[in-house]
């Protein structure tokens, strides 16, 4: 069993042409037909910021709790990311600060990961002030443009690492020790960070 662990998965919309179609769901399904440990998973298309508030507010209900790790799969700018029609970029973006508004204050035993380019390529104390806020234990993601293949790979690395852990401040602090152990060369390729909160 996986202890209750499971990912809650919302995504954008990646390309203008619904011709050419891209998903991070097939991850997802990887992890959730994993034969010793399989991730249970909930994913919601998201194309407005209305709709990104609506699903993060659900995440955070107590009857949620059983999918403690939020995958926000977007295109992503530093310190945020867009939802919506990137081209108005100014009316897409959704800040740290914003998500930490509509995430609310009651996080704890949960992880974020921003699946997105460059939205960790911002300061360490920005990082920290969200944590603090939301009450999560970590945030995790990339702080450069990197490759969809490539990070979706790791992204299956990264969540298997969370399953095996109980996600407390100190269990999320053995996850990141191990990637970097294990996964350190691919962590610098992709310049993925994993920032836990410090206790007050």
């Amino acid at each position: 069993m996986n202890n209750g662990h499971g990912i809650f998965c919302l995504e954008g919309d990646w390309r203008n042409d619904f011709n050419r179609t891209s998903s991070v769901k097939p991850v997802l399904k990887l992890l959730a037909q994993a034969q010793n440990r399989p991730i249970p998973f909930v994913h919601r298309d998201v194309g407005t910021r209305e709709e990104l508030e609506y699903y993060c507010r659900r995440w955070t209900r107590k009857g949620s709790a059983h999918y403690p790790m939020l995958y926000l799969a977007f295109h992503g700018t530093p310190g945020g990311i867009h939802v919506g029609d990137r081209r108005q970029k100014a009316r897409s973006k959704v800040t740290l600060d914003d998500l930490a508004t509509i995430l609310g204050t009651n996080l704890n035993r949960r992880v974020i990961h921003l699946g997105s380019c460059s939205t960790l390529n911002t300061s360490r104390r920005s990082l920290q002030a969200f944590l603090q806020k939301t009450g999560a234990n970590a945030i995790s993601g990339f702080k450069m443009e990197v490759d969809w293949l490539l990070s979706s790979c790791f992204e299956v690395l990264l969540f298997s690492e969370l399953l095996r852990n109980n996600l407390t401040l100190q269990g999320v602090r053995q996850v990141e020790e191990g990637l970097r152990q294990e996964y350190g060369a691919l962590c610098r390729k992709l310049d993925f960070q994993m920032v836990i909160r410090e206790r007050p």
